[in-house]
């Protein structure tokens, strides 16, 4: 497998297990870096359970194809995704017991929430 098929096949799984996240990859040809950039910034930084995921998929990759390395970065980060080849976002459906349905949209600038209210009552 190739190191972009092996990024992308991962990027996937761990989008399955944190569907809030948002991934944009690309590859530098000049300095053999993969950078993926994770949004929200709070699960980047904050989730423990993410980064372990992220921890793992870099020391797997580099023992795998070094010298080829990942740099994973946020929005605010020196490093910029400029030209991404590969993007990951989902949209997120959420039922509660009032019955309402959440949609939410991860966008460039942020989390929108769209709520809509569905009224299941039975005539009698």
């Amino acid at each position: 497998m190739e190191s972009k098929e092996y990024i992308k096949k991962n990027l996937n799984q761990i989008s399955n297990i944190f569907p809030e996240l948002t991934f944009r990859y690309q590859f530098s040809e000049k300095t053999k870096t993969h950078i993926i950039e994770v949004k929200p910034l709070e699960t980047y930084q904050t989730n423990g359970d993410y980064i372990k995921y992220e921890a793992e998929l870099m020391f797997n990759f580099e023992n795998e194809f070094f010298p080829e390395t990942i740099l994973f970065v946020s929005d605010n980060s020196l490093t910029q995704i400029t030209e991404p080849e590969y993007t990951i976002k989902k949209e997120i459906f959420v039922g509660s017991t009032l019955k309402a349905n959440y949609m939410f949209e991860l966008e460039m600038e942020g989390l929108f929430c769209v709520a809509a209210d569905n009224n299941y009552a039975l005539a009698a």
